[in-house]
């Protein structure tokens, strides 16, 4: 990790801890993983930036694609500056900043609908197939150094698919991996905006580990897992599964 990584990260840290962070709302997700090598995704519902409220921060329109005299100004607060290039431009409470955040992620593939409805909060329509390769997360946020995703999979050293969902934890997954680096914060005291969603995997491979409640459904040679999210649970308890496809 670089020097200017680390203080950039310092900066940033706090607010981190705060509430900054893109998390899920309600929403209702699909994953499916087939012997095939195909792949299908979507997510429909909300996401959100959580915020601890904080009026002293400062608020400033943060557009990814501005190259106008505005960005002498917000390299001018270090702190600002800190939080456009980790956030790609997500800023708690700057609807203008926020608008324009909405209308560059509706850009790229797979964002069918984004529409920031205010109070920190998206509408979003994501749906992306193909063909499985090394990896996948969801969101990506171009331009933004800190990727939190919301659903993650990652190929395994024996070709394993590992599914992960470290956002779906809640706010607490990441502010306890930062706690250490900023001296007398109490992440504990920050209490998760709430999450109501509902994820599901639906695979024909073979499944096998998953942390579901209830366990998988069987349907021919079909398995559905399928959790009901709500952010409280922790790391150890957000969806997970490895799942190993025959090709």
């Amino acid at each position: 990790m670089g020097t200017n990584w680390k203080w950039a990260l310092a900066l940033v840290a706090p607010l981190l801890l705060a509430g900054c962070l893109l998390i899920p709302g309600k929403f209702e997700s699909q994953l499916r993983l087939m012997n095939d090598g195909t792949y299908s995704f979507t997510y429909n519902g909300q996401m959100q930036l959580a915020d601890d409220n904080d009026k002293s921060m400062p608020s400033e329109s943060a557009d990814p694609d501005s190259e106008s005299g505005d960005i002498g100004q917000k390299q001018s607060d270090p702190k600002m500056a800190a939080m456009n290039e980790i956030f790609g431009g997500a800023v708690p409470g700057d609807d203008a900043g926020l608008k324009k955040f909405a209308a560059q992620l509706a850009k790229y593939d797979g964002w069918n609908r984004v529409e920031y409805v205010g109070d920190n909060l998206f509408e979003v329509e994501y749906a992306m197939s193909g063909t499985f390769d090394q990896m996948f997360a969801f969101p990506t946020i171009p331009g933004a150094i800190m990727q939190f995703p919301f659903v993650q999979i990652v190929r395994r050293s024996g070709g394993e698919l590992e599914v992960l969902t470290p956002a779906m934890a809640g706010q607490a997954s990441l502010a306890g991996a930062m706690a250490p680096m900023v001296m007398g914060s109490k992440a504990q005291d920050k209490k998760p905006q709430p999450i109501d969603g509902t994820f599901t995997i639906v695979t024909d491979g073979e499944v096998l580990v998953n942390n579901t409640q209830d366990g998988l459904t069987v349907t021919g040679s079909t398995k559905n897992m399928r959790w009901k999210v709500d952010g409280t649970t922790g790391p150890d308890g957000s969806p997970r599964a490895i799942i190993k496809l025959k090709q």
